[in-house]
């Protein structure tokens, strides 16, 4: 796009970075995760940390969105309320964070797999969404889009 004076070649548009990967398996809902064991709950964040690690191969930026647009749709034959729906990606979020170091030697997000900075507020908009489809059908859709 040329804008003013034709200064396109000054200022080249760019597009934001995205990144985008399909989950085999739909994200489970609020109720699933709250009757979940840690320990249980622990090794499904690692699983799905190691096959995101897989999906983006090559999409992978060289350091974390300080700012992204979070975009995660669950292909299910039902239809989950909002609350769930929305509660049941807090371990797929976690799972895009980057891992902290904190005071102690504990590491905060140990599974993240660096795509987001943080999954705060500050860093991230968040939009789930529900697309109601046949059983075979049924998996989770993520986009990541840097914001400015």
């Amino acid at each position: 796009m040329l804008g003013y004076n034709g200064d396109a070649l000054l200022y080249p548009e760019t597009k934001p970075r995205t990144v985008a990967f399909t989950l085999p398996e739909m994200t489970p809902l609020l109720n699933v995760l709250m009757r979940k064991h840690y320990r249980f709950r622990s090794q499904d964040k690692r699983r799905t940390a190691a096959f995101i690690a897989g999906e983006i191969v090559g999409q992978k930026p060289a350091e974390p969105f300080k700012k992204a647009r979070v975009t995660i749709t669950r292909y299910s034959s039902g239809t989950p309320d909002d609350d769930g729906l929305k509660g049941g990606v807090k371990d797929l979020l976690d799972c895009l964070t980057s891992p902290k170091l904190l005071a102690g030697g504990k590491v905060k997000n140990k599974f993240g797999v660096g795509l987001i900075v943080d999954d705060s507020p500050a860093h991230c908009l968040l939009v789930v969404s529900s697309v109601k489809c046949k059983r075979a059908d049924q998996r989770t859709e993520v986009l990541i889009e840097e914001i400015a």
